[in-house]
């Protein structure tokens, strides 16, 4: 790697101090697609208050998880971070990051998951079984709502309750807080959000201690364990920013769930391969590890709607050293993003990358092995880096509720606004994707 710096990206610096911050604030995933469609894979911006620079695509994420040119700590703007309420592990690096990290894959590991899937099982039923009855809703609410209840019961044995509602409600406000511009005063969507990331905490760093005093069998108490048995320091507040940033990412897989019900409406050919697969494998009954895996095509469909959902704009990071990508350089001490849904779109090796198609994730075409990291939703590289310590998780949770849809029930969904909300975090239909659900 040439520590000669070569010529800039191209793009704007924008307005003087604000930059193109505005443009970005409103809507950060149409800033980088436009622009990124503009110049290629890489461009220029001035973005709240800091030199930065996007890139997209496998190559990119190479060289983003490559710690040698790319640091996490520091390189979050301000805000996001404040809402992230300190440095947890999207924010470390180092030792530091690997000691939690190990940490953290134990409330993630397979013995973990093993354990979680029949709650997961129970939670994703239970929900399904109250919709019939309430006649046309709207969906997304409600995909929230078991999103946060499969999270607090499995990582931090919490059961459903008032308690969970409001945690619910807060989280829903904090994610909108990630998208306004960084307006700390009353009234303002981002000092809301931080009023909420304060309740959330309070209640956390309760767990904290509750787990420490009496262990049970969820995510926090095998974090908790494990910080003992491997001797590695592990404060109530930095637990409690663990879980934050683990209820964070697991929160927003309701819009994984609603685009789940959304693809499957859209294509009923790939509908109905499912449900035969399921009812050749999986009729009813427990779902385990073993019966999820033994439905290879109930993966090609979850990676598949992965890679086109749009969860958040991009992933940051700061340069230690100049970086050399597609003719031009970044240089050192840059905030560099790199663009997640663009990486797996426009900007990726797939073939007829906009359309929906399981069956590129099959052996026969494996697109996504076409590159390293030509698949990372949720990060590339190993799960002792950046990637995020959920990825199966979240898989299971996507494959168990596809199952339950599908072993059951049917659906409509009437004509409604579906265009997306791109202030929110992730991007929601307007209307909330409204449907009925009925029993089969």
């Amino acid at each position: 790697m040439s520590t000669t710096e070569g010529p800039r990206p191209a793009g704007n610096d924008g307005l003087p101090l604000l930059g193109e911050t505005l443009a970005f604030a409103k809507n950060p995933f149409r800033f980088i697609e436009e622009r990124l469609a503009r110049h290629g894979r890489i461009f220029r911006s001035n973005v709240l208050g800091r030199k930065t620079a996007v890139i997209a695509g496998p190559e990119a994420a190479g060289k983003f998880i490559d710690t040698d040119l790319v640091k996490r700590e520091g390189a979050m703007p301000p805000h996001v971070q404040e809402l992230f309420g300190g440095r947890s592990l999207p924010a470390l690096d180092g030792e530091v990051h690997s000691v939690r990290k190990r940490l953290v894959n134990q409330a993630f590991n397979r013995a973990a998951i093993t354990a979680y899937l029949p709650i997961v099982q129970q939670t994703v039923e239970r929900s399904f079984r109250a919709w019939p009855p309430a006649g046309e809703m709207r969906w997304l609410d409600e995909l929230k709502r078991l999103a946060i209840e499969v999270i607090c019961t499995t990582v931090m044995g919490m059961q459903p309750g008032a308690e969970m509602d409001r945690l619910r409600d807060d989280y829903g406000t904090l994610t909108n807080g990630f998208a306004s511009l960084p307006i700390n005063i009353p009234g303002t969507r981002y000092r809301k959000a931080l009023q909420a990331r304060d309740r959330i905490l309070d209640v956390l760093r309760r767990l904290v201690r509750e787990r420490r005093q009496t262990p049970t069998d969820d995510g926090l108490s095998r974090m908790l364990g494990a910080a003992v048995t491997s001797n590695a320091a592990l404060s109530d507040d930095d637990a409690a920013l663990e879980l934050h940033h683990i209820v964070i990412a697991g929160f927003i897989v309701f819009a994984e769930l609603g685009s789940i019900v959304q693809q499957l409406t859209a294509h009923p050919d790939v509908r109905a391969k499912l449900t035969a697969e399921i009812e050749a494998v999986a009729p009813n009954g427990p779902l385990t590890l073993e019966t999820l895996m033994a439905m290879p095509y109930l993966l090609q469909v979850v990676n598949e709607v992965k890679r086109i959902t749009p969860i958040v704009p991009a992933v940051f990071g700061k340069t230690k050293k100049p970086i050399e990508f597609d003719g031009v350089s970044v240089p050192a001490g840059w905030m560099v993003m790199w663009a997640v849904t663009p990486s797996h779109v426009a900007q990726s090796g797939y073939t007829n990358p906009t359309a929906f198609d399981p069956d590129r994730f099959s052996p026969e075409r494996a697109e996504d092995k076409r590159h390293e990291h030509a698949f990372a939703p949720q990060g590339a590289g190993p799960a002792t880096g950046h990637r995020c310590p959920g990825l199966d998780f979240a898989t299971y949770i996507m494959e168990v509720f596809a199952v339950v849809l599908l072993r059951g029930y049917s659906w409509s969904i009437p004509p409604q606004n579906f265009e997306m909300d791109y202030s929110k975090t992730p991007p929601e239909p307007k209307d909330g994707l409204r449907a009925t659900v009925t029993e089969k």
